[in-house]
């Protein structure tokens, strides 16, 4: 695993841009020898960047979605901001929801998949951290 590496990008709220998105980072990620952490941050990243796309954006491919991801020390940082007016994620955070709801799943997820999930005052932006461990 490489000391270092960071990874930025802007991309248009649409579901083909998070998806060629999501398949450049995991080629970085498999270049970087985090194979064991792949679907892990896969989920991450497709959950943040879903919600961005879905309720940030409103799904107008004109808007932008910002994606900045870097690892070091054993640590993948992930962080997702939009233009959207945000969330009141302390009364989500509250608002516990089962695996099997239909919607409003997110938060679980993230909080599955990441050691530590953060979003701004306004709600608008996400950082999520997870140690890595690479492997197979």
């Amino acid at each position: 695993m490489r000391a270092r590496e960071e990874l930025g990008f802007k991309l248009a709220a649409t579901p083909s841009a998070i998806d060629r998105l999501c398949e450049e980072v995991d080629r970085w990620l498999a270049e970087c020898g985090l194979h064991g952490d792949r679907f892990a941050v896969a989920m991450l990243l497709r959950e943040s960047l879903n919600n961005a796309m879905l309720h940030g954006c409103c799904m107008d491919a004109e808007r932008q979605i910002s994606c900045q991801l870097s690892f070091a020390d054993d640590w993948l940082r992930i962080q997702v901001d939009d233009p959207g007016p945000g969330f009141d994620w302390i009364r989500e955070r509250n608002c516990r929801r089962s695996e099997t709801d239909c919607h409003g799943r997110g938060l679980l997820i993230l909080e599955m998949y990441a050691d530590d999930v953060r979003f701004n005052e306004r709600g608008n932006g996400v950082v999520l951290r997870r140690r890595v461990t690479g492997g197979q």
